[in-house]
Parts: C-alpha cells; structure tokens; sequence
C-alpha cells in the first residue's frame, strides 16, 4: 500500500476495509501511529459486527482477525458481555 492521502485516512476511519485488504495490513501501516491503528480496527469489529451479510461464518472469521490484529497491538480482547434478562 502506498502513502495514505488525508482523504484516505478519513475513509479509512469510515469503512477500513475500503483502504485495507485485511486487519494485518492496518497493523503493518507504518504511516499511521498505534492509536489510529486502534481507531480504525475497531470500527472494522464495529462494521463486521453489524453486517449480515457474508454469513455468520465470514462474520466470525474477521472478527477472529480483527481481534488478532488488535492483540498484536497488545489491546485485550473485548469483554463478552452477558444478555440482560429482564422478568
């Protein structure tokens, strides 16, 4: 990938998989610092998670990813949050 423009940076904050191929490539961007690395790979877990399409299995594969890259940036996983039952 080459030098990202501020116009890419700014889609990238928006929708990361239209500038990025994969969760790893966001990591490997030596132009962009860890917090905005952070930033953009949460917004991918935030998309992934509310998409339906691709499948429940292509869903959890990027967010398998996602979370990998975000581990490899030494951010914990997000807590799963328990369903809230209301009687």
């Amino acid at each position: 990938m080459g030098k990202l423009s501020g116009i890419e940076l700014k889609r990238a904050r928006l929708v990361p998989s239209s500038v990025f191929a994969s969760p790893d490539e966001v990591v490997g961007s030596a132009e962009l610092s860890r917090v905005q690395k952070i930033a953009i790979l949460r917004r991918w877990e935030f998309d992934v998670r509310c998409t339906d399409s691709g499948g429940v299995d292509g869903q959890g594969l990027m967010l398998h990813q996602v979370h990998q890259a975000l581990g490899a940036l030494g951010v914990a996983p997000p807590a799963h949050r328990a369903p809230v039952v209301t009687h």
